[in-house]
């Protein structure tokens, strides 16, 4: 007598969890998630390089956005870059050659100067008729760089500085005056800057004056009494479009006296 066959049905669960296991494998995942990188900054706005006698003085503001719109809250230092051009026969927009001239802190300002957003620095070694390039380049917290500002300018002979500058102390003011510079035909003459600084402190990075000063005298007002204040002039000219200033004058002191 023949028997009969019998079939033992085998158990579902270890086929489904190989194909589980086939499609997890198949989705492309090969660790854990990343998590997605902080925005990148945004260039800086309104970098300027002004000649002032014998060096640049660069300024920037701090951007306030990241590069996709976001608000920047991350920001560390900023990076400036310099390269040296030939004023005829160079191409700045053909080659980058430039190198790291200095690194600037938020938190530590040991090389560098800032006025709220503002920050401003000072280069020096320059030679004249010789164009020069800045990069400014901010960078965040984890080192990662944002996008750069650059500024190309020639580097002129700078004109002449003002002379016997003097400085009256009288109540709540200070009363400047100083002796005019020759002006050469290949420099327009605009006017005059000048620039204060307190006692022990050093000189502040922009003008005390809102508009250019034309005449040979200035007032300043609104001072404290009994405080000294310190004072020079540069000249201002124009060659073609560019805006650069002559160095510093010999400084003068005064002290503004009540009743005076």
């Amino acid at each position: 007598m023949k028997r009969a066959l019998s079939i033992r049905r085998q158990p579902l669960w270890p086929l489904l969890l190989i194909l589980g296991l086939a499609l997890a494998g198949g989705c492309g995942h090969k660790g854990p998630v990343k998590p997605l990188e902080k925005p990148l900054p945004a260039q800086t706005a309104r970098l300027t390089a002004l000649q002032q006698g014998d060096r640049f003085q660069l300024a920037w503001d701090t951007p306030e956005f990241n590069q996709d719109g976001s608000p920047m809250t991350d920001l560390q230092g900023f990076k400036i870059y310099k390269m040296k051009y030939n004023l005829a026969q160079d191409c700045p927009e053909c080659r980058d050659t430039s190198e790291l001239l200095r690194e600037v802190d938020v938190d530590y300002l040991r090389n560098a100067g800032r006025i709220d957003d503002r920050f401003f620095i000072w280069d020096g070694g320059l030679e004249y008729d010789s164009g020069y390039q800045y990069k400014v380049i901010p960078f965040t917290r984890k080192g990662r760089d944002g996008a750069p500002a650059t500024i190309r300018k020639a580097f002129f002979v700078p004109p002449q500085t003002p002379s016997a500058l003097s400085a009256e102390g009288l109540d709540r003011l200070v009363r400047l005056s100083w002796s005019p510079a020759d002006i050469p035909p290949m420099m327009q003459f605009v006017g005059y800057n000048i620039y204060r600084r307190h006692a022990g402190s050093p000189f502040l990075p922009l003008p005390v004056n809102s508009k250019i000063v034309t005449e040979t005298n200035y007032d300043d007002f609104n001072l404290k009494n009994g405080e000294s204040y310190s004072y020079t002039v540069r000249t201002v000219v124009k060659i073609d479009d560019i805006i650069l200033e002559s160095a510093a004058a010999d400084m003068a002191e005064a002290m503004p006296q009540e009743g005076r």
